[in-house]
């Protein structure tokens, strides 16, 4: 998905070389020749906003706080035709990103709106977003190593991102335009897992009707990403090891082995020279998949990065349910870069999702935060009546349904709590008269 840009302009189109160095880069634009055509981009997911404050009409503050409202989860710069030193103190104040002038050379503006959406240029999911100097310096490695066939093996503990690196290197690989096929080895029992990755023959076995491809000839041409590798029978492990050395499948049934040509990924959670120690992975296939070896480090080993992902994830999911939440209260983000996150990157998205969809504002506070670490102590003695656990408990259940559209599965995800978690309370619930 490219990033769009709006320009917000006079008719005589004072941004148009702009608008031409964007267009040239690949980007989107979209204009608005004055503050009534705002409307007509509210439905647009709109990245980047270019105010020129000399359109006639509305007040120049007046037309940036219209702007804001409309838009308030997107960086905006404003220009003018002169410098007005109090004008740009209020225009930051507002929110403003920054404050410009007209004969700003088209490239210094530009770099405004790169810096801001940090790379975020590129499709989204193939975005590794990081602050940290060691991660940086190992996405500009891998960019490198992605136009090679090698295998690679990204380990690293739950929640830190290891399918989002591995999308950052099919993206930046020469097969980005082929299939990204992802499968989570510890979710299907192995009857099951090797008719996935393999495929089958029509009469292979008891309900095999048709012939089924397998996720290694869906991938042909592209990236296959073998998660959580080590939870891998060890008679599928040496499957998977003839695949790697000969570039080829078996599907069950067949006559014939057919060729792939396809990138392996793989991933683990567990420390895998351990497993294989154990006897639970094999040795050869190991060698095999840690060519290109990847430690991704825990969140908290990464502090840097929290603040800049919370950040992301509350426009994003600000915008995505339509909440008018624009960021976080005075002293949120230091509580959240002193917590330890066991949960890593994904405790952190479910918890700034709850976040926006609890806020009461356009800014989270504390109080809108879980788990317990996060929230503002409270005085042993308030003298007001609390809610009991339970009420509280029934109506974020039933603000995460509201917002999931229904989706339990979505909702329990929201919640951080398993679908039969929720299911049973949905139960208690029914059985009690509430729903």
């Amino acid at each position: 998905m490219r990033t769009k840009v709006l320009l917000i302009d006079r008719a005589e189109g004072e941004l148009r070389e702009l608008a031409h160095l964007l267009l040239k880069r690949g980007l989107e634009v979209f204009w608005a020749r004055g503050e009534e055509e705002l409307e007509n981009f509210l439905t647009e997911d709109i990245d980047f906003i270019y105010l020129n404050l000399e359109i006639p009409g509305l007040g120049r503050l007046a037309l940036l706080e219209k702007c804001l409202l409309n838009f308030p989860l997107v960086p905006l710069v404003v220009l003018s035709s002169e410098a007005n030193l109090e004008e740009a103190v209020k225009a930051a104040k507002l929110g403003a990103l920054d404050y410009k002038l007209l004969r700003t050379p088209a490239e210094e503006l530009l770099l405004l709106l790169e810096t801001s959406l940090d790379g975020k240029t590129f499709s989204s999911q193939g975005v590794f977003l990081t602050a940290n100097r060691k991660l940086l310096a190992l996405l500009t490695r891998l960019k490198d190593i992605a136009k090679s066939k090698a295998t690679v093996l990204i380990t690293g503990e739950s929640g830190t991102g290891k399918e989002v690196l591995a999308r950052f290197i099919h993206q930046e690989s020469d097969r980005t335009k082929g299939p990204f096929i992802a499968i989570n080895c510890a979710a299907l029992p192995e009857h099951l897992l090797e008719s996935e990755l393999f495929g089958y023959e029509k009469g292979a076995f008891s309900g095999a009707f048709t012939r089924k491809l397998g996720k290694f000839e869906l991938a042909n041409g592209g990236t296959i990403l073998l998660d959580e590798i080590t939870e891998m029978p060890l008679s599928l492990q040496a499957k998977l090891l003839r695949v790697l050395q000969e570039g080829e499948v078996d599907r069950l049934g067949g006559a014939y082995p057919v060729k792939v040509d396809v990138r392996v990924i793989a991933t683990t959670n567990r420390e895998i020279e351990t497993e294989v120690a154990k006897g639970h992975f094999r040795e050869d296939l190991y060698f095999r998949l840690n060519v290109i070896p990847v430690r991704l480090p825990p969140l908290r080993e990464r502090p840097e990065d929290i603040e800049l992902l919370a950040q992301h994830f509350c426009q994003e999911f600000a915008k995505h349910y339509g909440r008018p939440v624009r960021g976080f209260a005075e002293g949120v983000l230091e509580r959240l870069s002193q917590y330890s996150w066991p949960g890593n990157v994904r405790e952190l998205r479910n918890m700034i999702e709850r976040a926006v969809l609890l806020a009461k504002g356009p800014w989270i506070t504390l109080s809108d935060l879980f788990p317990q670490e996060l929230r503002p102590q409270q005085k042993k003695d308030t003298g007001l009546p609390l809610k009991p656990l339970k009420e509280v408990e029934k109506e974020m259940i039933l603000k995460a349904l509201k917002a999931a559209n229904g989706n339990r599965t979505r909702a329990a995800e929201i919640l951080g709590i398993s679908v039969r978690t929720l299911r049973n309370k949905l139960q208690i619930y029914r059985e009690a008269g509430i729903l």
